[in-house]
Formats: C-alpha cells, sequence, structure tokens
C-alpha cells in the first residue's frame, strides 16, 4: 500500500507519518511513505499517476487549499481514500462533498487517527471486493468497477472504455455484464441507449440526447433524456 502525506509544516508530517507507520504495524499491512511538506511535488507525483492507496492532506497550504487538491483527484477519477488534516472545522462540508474518507482537526489523538484510519481501510476492501474479471486475448484483466466509464457493442464483443484512456475487449453480451454489475453496485450501471452502458459515476453532461464522458458523446434513446436525468439525480443523491 502507498501512502501519501502532504502538510506544509514538518512537525506536522512526522506526527502523521509517526501516527500512520504505529497504525499500519498494528494492523500487520506493509505500506510504503511518500511525504511531501511541497504541495505542488505531491500534485506533480499525482499527475505522474503515482498510484496512491491512501492521501493525508492538509487543507491550508501556501498557494493551494488541500480541498482543490482533493477534487482534482476526483475530476481525474483517482480512487485513492483522502483524509483531511485541519485545525479548522470550517471546511467540513465542502471536503465530504468531494468524498473524503474522514476528517481530522489538528492536534488530534492516536484514537481519532485510528477511527478515520479504521474507516479508510473499510472502504478500501469494498472497493477491492467490487472487482470482476474479463476474459481478454491471451489471459484475463481484473478491473474495478468504478474505472469501468462507458462500454460499447458490437454483437457480442464488448469494448470497455477505462478511467486513463485504456480499453479492453471481452466475448460478453451487454445484458449480462449489466446484470453482474448491477449485484456489485446497484443503480451505478445504466442502458441509455441500444449498444451502450454508461457509469454514472463518471458522468460529465447530460444533454438533449446525448451524454458526455471523458470526451466521448454517447447517445441516449430518442425521447429519454428527461427521464435518464432523473434516474441518474435518484441515484448520485442515493451514494
Amino acid at each position: 500500500m502507498l501512502v501519501a502525506i502532504c502538510d506544509d509544516m514538518q512537525d506536522q508530517v512526522r506526527l502523521t507519518h509517526f501516527a500512520a507507520k504505529k497504525y499500519f504495524e498494528n494492523k500487520k499491512i506493509d505500506v510504503k511513505f511518500n511525504l511531501y511538506t511541497d504541495a505542488y511535488k505531491f500534485v506533480n507525483d499525482v499527475e505522474e499517476r503515482t498510484p496512491f492507496h491512501v492521501v493525508l492532506l492538509d487543507i491550508c497550504m501556501p498557494g493551494i487549499m488541500g480541498t482543490d487538491i482533493a477534487a482534482q483527484l476526483r475530476k481525474e477519477k483517482v480512487p485513492a481514500e483522502i483524509v483531511f488534516l485541519t485545525g479548522s472545522d470550517e471546511y467540513a462540508v465542502e471536503a465530504f462533498t468531494i468524498g473524503a474518507a474522514h476528517y481530522l482537526l489538528k492536534p488530534f489523538t492516536m484514537e481519532q487517527f485510528n477511527e478515520a484510519m479504521d474507516r479508510v481501510m473499510d472502504n478500501i476492501r469494498l472497493r477491492h471486493s467490487r472487482r470482476m474479471i474479463f476474459k481478454v486475448e491471451g489471459g484475463i484483466r481484473v478491473i474495478e468497477i468504478d474505472y469501468i466509464q462507458y462500454v460499447e457493442t458490437d454483437g457480442h464483443i464488448l469494448t470497455l472504455h477505462l478511467s486513463g484512456g485504456d480499453t479492453l475487449q471481452t466475448r460478453l453480451t451487454l445484458t449480462s455484464l449489466k446484470d453482474s454489475l448491477d449485484t456489485m453496485s446497484p443503480g451505478q450501471f445504466a442502458i441509455p441507449s441500444k449498444g451502450y452502458l454508461v457509469n454514472r459515476k463518471a458522468i460529465q453532461a447530460i444533454k438533449t440526447g446525448t451524454i458526455e464522458i471523458g470526451g466521448a458523446v454517447i447517445p441516449i434513446s430518442r425521447g429519454g433524456t428527461k427521464k435518464f436525468q432523473e434516474e441518474y439525480f435518484e441515484y448520485i443523491f442515493s451514494v
């Protein structure tokens, strides 16, 4: 597991690192830490696709807010669990809107830190339980379903478009794929029109007759835009 700790105060990085090391040692989990006092260096590593599993992130830092960094992580579909560390509770609503796992006020106790990390680990276990195995040419691929942005079909050949621009092809029917996805995450995936399956979490825009995901424009069945929007909002506000 790769954990990033980012705080402009060196002593806070040291304290957080100590707490995190103690937590993971007690859980007997192997961890590598990347420590940052420069938020821009952390952002650069994220942009270079460093695969962080957990991010312990200060909010108020010179030149950039931790909440802005987290919002960018979510925009780029980085699945890391985020815990905010801050001396003020004024950003709590924004933090949880972004999808933070926890929000710790400094100074925090070891008990409070452990509670936050237990929630993080529960989230990671849940996400890892939502994986699918696909047969591909030459073998198999294991994919976290949140990485699937949309699927298009040509007969029984499905092309899955994944986060980061990757794709895979597998022999499967769209209906059977949707049934499997619904079992793991009810309501997350929808069929907007014949031949397409979309991840509602990945949708960037819904317009009359079309959906936009990652630069792709996907059709909605004629006259189905209003119903699709209603079902989208129903799902988004339920998760």
